[in-house]
C-alpha cells in the first residue's frame, strides 16, 4: 500500500501523520509503520494504534525523545475525535457512555487472567477463566476481542450526533481512555453497533461474510495541548480529511 502523508502542525517536525486505509494493518507484517520506516528511517515509533477496520490518523514519532513526550501527554492533554456510522438512531442528540472494558489480547491472556482474578474470588475467578457461565456475571471475551464486563478497566467514550443516514446514523466519537476495540464494544454496549462491525454488530455477525456494508470508523482529529516547546496555551491539530471519505 502507498503512504498517504498528512500535514503536521509548525513545531511539531518530530512528528509524522499518515492516513491509514481502512483494512491496513498500523503496524506487523505489511503494516503502516514497517512501510513507513523502510521509506523513511527506522528511528520513526508508533505513537499510538488503530484497529484493522478503522482508516484515518496515525501518528508516528522520529525519535525516542519524541515518542516519550508524546505518550507523557497522551491520557491528559491529547484529544482525539472520531467519525463513526453506527446502526440505528439514538434517541439523544449527545451523550457519554462509562462502561469498564475488558481486553482479552490474544498476544498477552494474563492480563485477562490477572484482571479476573482481582474482580472476583478465587473459585469464581477460576470457574471463569475455565468458560463456566456464573449466574449475573457476563462471560469474558474470546481471544482478541474485549466486553463491556465488571472486571475491565474503565473506559469512557463522549459521543454526539451529527446526522441520519435513513435507519442509522453518523456520529463523533470522542475517546477519554484508550482501551482496545473501545469505540467498538462501547458503540455495541448501547445498542448502536458500528454498522458492519464483524465482531460486535449482531446482525453482521449472524449474516454471510462479506455479504453487509464495509463499516466506516475514521480517526479524524487530534488535538495535543500545551504540546513540547510551545507557547503556553498553544495546542497541535492534526487532521484526516473526512467528509469526502463518509460513505453515501
Amino acid at each position: 500500500m502507498t503512504l498517504r502523508p498528512l500535514p503536521v502542525p509548525p513545531g511539531a517536525e518530530e512528528y509524522l501523520a499518515f492516513d491509514k486505509e481502512a483494512g491496513q494493518n498500523a503496524h506487523g507484517f505489511g503494516g503502516l509503520f514497517e512501510e513507513a520506516r523502510r521509506a523513511l528511517g527506522d528511528d520513526l515509533h508508533l505513537v499510538h494504534r488503530l484497529d484493522r477496520i478503522t482508516s484515518g490518523l496515525l501518528l508516528l514519532a522520529r525519535g525516542e525523545t519524541a515518542l516519550r513526550a508524546a505518550h507523557d501527554a497522551w491520557a491528559t492533554r491529547v484529544a482525539k475525535t472520531y467519525l463513526a456510522l453506527v446502526r440505528g438512531i439514538p434517541a439523544e442528540t449527545e451523550g457519554t457512555i462509562d462502561y469498564p472494558v475488558l481486553e482479552h489480547r490474544s498476544g498477552r491472556p494474563w492480563l485477562m487472567a490477572r484482571a479476573v482474578r482481582a474482580a472476583y474470588d478465587p473459585d469464581r475467578a477460576a470457574r471463569l477463566l475455565r468458560g463456566e457461565g456464573l449466574s449475573f456475571v457476563p462471560p469474558l471475551p474470546p481471544p482478541a476481542r474485549s466486553a463491556v464486563h465488571p472486571a475491565g478497566r474503565p473506559a469512557l467514550t463522549r459521543w454526539r450526533l451529527l446526522e441520519t443516514r435513513g435507519p442509522d446514523a453518523l456520529l463523533e466519537l470522542s475517546p477519554e481512555t484508550g482501551r482496545m476495540h473501545q469505540l467498538r464494544v462501547h458503540l455495541a454496549a448501547v445498542g448502536h453497533p458500528l454498522l458492519g462491525d464483524p465482531l460486535y454488530d449482531p446482525e453482521t455477525v449472524r449474516g454471510a461474510a462479506g455479504t453487509g456494508p464495509a463499516p466506516f470508523l475514521r480517526a479524524v482529529r487530534i488535538v495535543w495541548e500545551e504540546p513540547p516547546g510551545a507557547p503556553a496555551g498553544s495546542a497541535w491539530t492534526f487532521e484526516a480529511p473526512a467528509s469526502e471519505m463518509i460513505p453515501a
